[in-house]
């Protein structure tokens, strides 16, 4: 009896000192998360980063050709982007990734007009759109495609019919729009393999930009220039904005609020941001001049209690630690 009191006692002391890092970390993803965004501000479409409450904007692309979409690393230290800057050709856009300081610009992709990356959890993949692929090209006809960090090992995962990818936090599973390109597109989801593939969405308006929370429970996309929000699985679908011309939706660290671009009488063309529980919509920075948008919330913090449905999860490491100590 002593021996399980003790196995008991160790076990809640774990418990506490997890719990209390779990804070600890959500704490921290507060304090440090950063935006990259894009903007013409400076005459020229280049990648900008602010701090999560907007302030601290700084300038992270160089480059008289037009840098867009930034996405962040996992770790955050480095950006994926779509740039023409290659070659001097300004009608062929490719994937480059630049240090998050704006050092070392790599280009990844050698397509005509490749665009939206995303990078996977754990930072080893990046999805992208391949578009305009000749027939002959090992990707031909085009679509989603994976490829390593390093621009290697491409692979297609959809077809044409398929556009702006979002991965799961989990990495299993991947969220985007199929259909009819600008008359029936819809949210869909399939396995990080590119496998079962199944619709979400079922009705007349036009949906884009799908975007997973951090905790794994909902999806936010865009639906005829409003930003929506629904459960992982598609239930409970729910308009978050009720004003045409909201787009591009990121998720918060927390997964309390969704950011997103939009050209607002009163506000201006800017960044803003809408809390998933209440509603309330507040402007982050806007600029009506600038045309700031494009907003990725970089989530610096790894450890999140999940929502029914997410695969890895805090309390999930909890019970499957505890157990070993019975």
């Amino acid at each position: 009896m002593p021996f399980k009191v003790g196995r008991t006692f160790a076990a809640a002391l774990v418990i506490s000192l997890l719990v209390e890092m779990q804070l600890a970390v959500n704490g921290y993803a507060s304090r440090k998360a950063k935006i990259a965004f894009a903007s013409m501000r400076d005459g020229n479409s280049d990648i900008y980063v602010m701090d999560g409450d907007g302030g601290n904007q700084r300038r992270v692309t160089v480059n008289p050709s037009r840098d867009w979409l930034p996405a962040w690393s996992p770790d955050g230290k480095r950006i994926a982007f779509v740039s023409n800057r290659n070659n001097g050709n300004k009608n062929h856009k490719q994937i480059w990734v630049i240090d998050a300081d704006g050092t070392n610009p790599v280009r990844l992709t050698d397509g005509v007009s490749d665009s939206y990356p995303d990078w996977s959890p754990d930072g080893k993949t990046i999805l992208y759109v391949a578009g305009h692929i000749a027939q002959n090209h090992d990707l031909a006809p085009g679509g989603i495609v994976a490829m390593d960090a390093d621009g290697n090992n491409k692979r297609l995962l959809k077809n044409r019919g398929g556009i702006h990818p979002s991965w799961s936090p989990d990495g299993d599973r991947i969220a985007y729009i199929s259909g009819n390109i600008g008359r029936d597109t819809q949210v869909h989801v399939m396995d990080a393999d590119g496998g079962n593939p199944r619709q979400l969405t079922r009705d007349t308006e036009l949906k884009h930009m799908p975007s997973w929370s951090p905790d794994g429970g909902h999806i936010a996309y865009e639906s005829e220039g409003r930003i929506w929000v629904m459960n992982s699985d598609g239930k409970n679908q729910r308009r978050l904005t009720n004003i045409a011309g909201d787009e591009h939706p990121t998720w918060s660290p927390q997964s309390d609020a969704v950011a997103f671009h939009a050209e607002r009488k009163g506000g201006g063309r800017g960044i803003y941001m809408v809390d998933v529980a209440n509603g309330a919509v507040n402007v982050m920075q806007h600029a009506p001049s600038f045309g700031d948008g494009q907003p990725d919330w970089h989530n610096p913090g790894e450890l999140f209690v999940s929502a029914e449905g997410s695969r890895v999860t805090m309390w999930g490491r909890l019970k499957n630690f505890t157990s070993i100590l019975r």
